[in-house]
């Protein structure tokens, strides 16, 4: 399956967040498959689902990913290849776990709030909104997000998603990003977890672009030092390349028709 940054620029976005991951925890083997109209990573102390769900009559390859693994490379021209894998390169036992993991956050994530387009600091903002830790490693994923919704698991089903999701970190994070195609009828939502296994805060020391002082006597809390200004280039990189997926998603257009319905983040 060959995708095509003009083609299918969310699509590519997701792959290219997917690939990031992966590139950035080489020690560990990703486990990567699809499930029907939803495609799914996990590696590490991340994971990531993309979910094509569409009105209209979509050629298989299109909105459809199997049942089945998959490899991901880049071309020498820039374009992402999916293969079908030879076998899943996980345990049944491990698959079935990331199988728990996925459907139990599907309905237990709640949404806390939205990162404003444009906004510089939305890093330091989501730490603070939500006390949980984002490593600077971090950044460049969150980046080619874009603004996203966040959501982490409902303080109340804590308990409720350790005794069901098993070793999984119940203080995860997850950042949500979606578009819509043909009038809406077609919605495409990508989803990025963060620190599903452990929590970074427990060895982490810095934070980009603010200062955060661990208390000796209380390490949740902390307070917020310096804010610097990020550099007018770097910021003006992002908004280049976020305009142009947005201006390859307002001509994508899928073809013809049929009917199911989707709610984002019920998955």
């Amino acid at each position: 399956m060959l995708i095509k940054k003009d083609e299918e620029p969310f699509f590519y976005k997701f792959l290219s967040i997917a690939k990031e991951i992966i590139r950035k925890n080489k020690r560990y083997t990703p486990v990567f498959y699809g499930d029907d109209e939803k495609l799914y990573l996990v590696c590490n102390n991340y994971a990531a689902v993309y979910d094509f769900q569409s009105n209209l009559l979509l050629d298989d390859e299109l909105r459809e990913f199997g049942k089945i693994p998959y490899e991901l490379s880049e071309l020498p021209n820039g374009d992402m290849k999916l293969t079908k894998s030879e076998h899943f390169s996980c345990q049944e036992s491990y698959l079935i776990a990331i199988r728990n993991f996925f459907k139990h956050t599907g309905y237990m994530s709640k949404k806390v709030f939205s990162v404003d387009k444009g906004d510089p600091y939305k890093i330091p903002k989501i730490v603070e909104v939500t006390q949980r830790w984002i490593s600077e490693e971090d950044n460049k994923i969150l980046d080619k997000i874009g603004f996203p919704d966040i959501y982490m698991l409902d303080a109340k089903r804590v308990d409720e998603f350790i005794t069901l999701a098993g070793d999984w970190n119940p203080y995860y994070l997850a950042a949500c990003d979606q578009t819509e195609l043909n009038g809406g009828q077609t919605t495409i939502t990508m989803t990025v977890y963060f620190n599903i296994k452990e929590d970074p805060k427990k060895s982490a020391c810095d934070q980009q672009e603010m200062e955060l002082v661990q208390q000796p006597t209380n390490y949740d809390e902390f307070e917020n030092e310096d804010v610097e200004e990020i550099e007018d280039e770097v910021v003006e990189d992002d908004y280049q390349e976020e305009e142009q997926l947005d201006a390859l998603l307002e001509d994508t257009v899928v073809p013809e028709e049929l009917e199911d319905d989707f709610d984002p983040m019920l998955a």
